[in-house]
């Protein structure tokens, strides 16, 4: 008989195959920590996975949690935020998901805070700002969205906040400037690759980084850039390879101060928008080719005093509004197609010191209003079409440095007036009249300066604006008041003896500047403010007489120091 072999079955429990912890002890990651005694945790980069258990939180004096660098999932669990004694920890690097506990609030001991590199989402939770012992935030390379919470500004210890690399939007408020933040170092600060939109901080404002924009209210773009119209005071485009038209959203930029867009390829028509731009000063849009009209809405800009449109394709008229702009001192639409008359408001622009609208199609006559600018400088009216007579106002221009009229249709005769401006007469870039039709009987200044004239219609100039020397007559002195020398013109109807004598205001004899046979026509003397005995008299009031027998013409002077 067959002994039937007795098979013992041993029962063990597998808790007891794998690691016990002893009392006071707690399990993770299948080692042992002691609950009271440890302090700090660090595993990082120990090829953990998972999600964080909960138990973790039992360990009461832990100071330092650092389980960076793994393959770490789920969520930061609720439990953590229970432990009051953390002073930092490092949950970087790895897989986590969900939000932030709004709870995280209550570790108000701690110093440093490292999310970054995650999956996080949501938004940074107000609670924040009770954690004032924190030194370091990083929440870098997440998913975080909305704004961040204004309490980030009472973190009075901060010094280093890093959220690059999410989806932030909003407004930064200006109280993250109190904290303690070292904007200016990257390795304290970064916000770049999100959305937050300006206007910045000024605290922050030069180390914003990359911001996406496009959708932040007040931000609109301009020739493929955007821009936060608010804060743009000067924009200067120039020579910058900038094509296509101008947008209408330049009407968004109403606190311009200046805008140059020169020598580029822009083209296209001036939109009227451009109008709105009343804090405007400086406008430059010259050396592109820019067509279409002046719109009219360029009135608004009131306070301009450069206006710069020269070298485009610009045609139609100039705008009456133009007279609005009372502060502009340069103006300058050389090298367009721009036709019609030269609008008589020009004459309300009393601060205009440079008008050049040369090589245009301006034709009639023109305005004497444009001769009433008295602080003009320089007047550029050449190669155009225009016509008529040089106005006697033309002696308002009294601070004229360059005068170009050549190649119009100007006609008849130039008014000796002219002469009481001190130009270079002989130098044709300060002084030009050729190419016109004016008669020959010219004033002393520009004789032999007036270049080729067309006279052959002079003699079919209406009676009563040809000068006719029918009469013994002193035309003019300039400059007066003068110091010390002063010219005079006068004119003699036929040839006779006449003398010129210079009297102080007692009717004493100061000087005889001629006594001698003249022949008929204009004639020009000058006193050199000196005596008989050749020296100079004092300043006051004088007189130059002309006489030829019994007739006498007196012109007062007047001597200054």
């Amino acid at each position: 008989m067959k002994k039937i072999p007795f098979i013992l079955f041993l029962f063990v429990p597998i808790q007891w195959l794998l690691a016990q912890c002893n009392d006071g002890e707690i399990e993770l990651w299948d080692n042992c920590y002691g609950i009271d005694i440890t302090y700090e945790l660090n595993l990082s980069g120990q090829g953990l996975s998972g999600g964080i258990p909960n138990t973790i939180a039992q360990l009461s004096n832990l100071m330092f949690l650092d389980l960076s660098n793994n393959n770490l999932e789920g969520i930061i669990p609720q439990e953590i935020v229970s432990m009051e004694t953390l002073l930092g920890f490092n949950l970087s690097h790895n897989s986590l998901t969900g939000g932030i506990p709004e709870e995280l609030g209550s570790l108000t001991n701690l110093m440093s805070m490292d999310l970054s590199h995650n999956q996080l989402s949501g938004t940074v939770p107000s609670s924040i700002g009770n954690m004032t012992g924190l030194v370091e935030i990083s929440l870098d390379h997440n998913q975080l969205s909305g704004e961040l919470p204004i309490e980030i500004g009472q973190l009075m210890f901060l010094s280093e906040f890093h959220a690059n690399d999410n989806q932030f939007t909003g407004i930064i408020t200006d109280n993250i400037c109190e904290s303690g933040i070292g904007f200016n170092n990257p390795l304290n600060f970064n916000i770049d690759n999100n959305s937050f939109c300006p206007p910045y901080p000024d605290c922050l404002e030069a180390f914003i980084g990359n911001q996406e924009i496009v959708e932040c209210q007040g931000v609109f773009e301009l020739f493929d850039s955007l821009y936060y119209a608010h804060d743009v005071l000067e924009l200067d485009l120039s020579n910058s390879g900038v094509t296509g038209n101008i947008s209408q959203n330049i009407g968004n930029f109403t606190n311009l101060v200046s805008l140059n867009l020169s020598q580029n390829d822009i083209t296209g028509a001036i939109p009227a928008e451009i109008g709105n731009l009343v804090a405007l000063e400086y406008l430059n849009l010259s050396q592109n080719d820019i067509t279409g009209s002046i719109p009219a809405e360029i009135g608004n800009l009131v306070n301009l005093k450069e206006l710069k449109l020269y070298v485009n394709s610009l045609s139609g008229v100039l705008p009456n509004s133009l007279g609005n702009l009372i502060n502009l001192e340069y103006f300058n639409v050389f090298n367009n197609q721009i036709s019609g008359r030269i609008p008589i408001d020009i004459g309300n622009m009393v601060e205009l010191k440079n008008f050049y609208i040369h090589q245009n199609l301006f034709y009639d006559i023109i305005p004497p209003e444009l001769f009433e600018l008295s602080g003009l400088i320089h007047l550029y009216l050449n190669d155009n079409d225009l016509t008529g007579e040089i106005p006697i106002n033309i002696n308002n221009l009294q601070n004229l440095e360059r005068l170009r009229l050549q190649n119009n249709n100007l006609f008849g005769y130039l008014p000796d007036e002219i002469c009481n401006i001190d130009l270079d007469w002989d130098d044709q870039s300060s002084f030009n009249i050729s190419g016109n039709n004016l008669c020959s009987d010219l004033p002393y200044c520009i004789d032999g300066n007036q270049g080729d004239q067309n006279t052959s219609n002079c003699e079919n100039v209406n009676i009563e604006d040809k000068i006719y020397f029918d009469e013994y007559r002193i035309n003019n002195a300039f400059p007066n008041p003068f110091n010390p020398i002063v010219t005079i013109t006068y004119q003699l109807p036929d040839e006779v003896l006449v003398e010129g004598i210079i009297y102080d205001i007692r009717g004493n004899e100061i000087t005889t500047l001629f006594r001698e046979n003249q022949s008929a026509g204009k004639k020009v003397v000058i006193w050199n403010g000196k005596n008989q005995d050749g020296l100079l008299v004092s300043a006051g009031v004088y007189y130059f007489r002309l006489s030829s027998g019994s007739i006498t013409e007196t012109i007062k002077l007047s001597m200054v120091k």
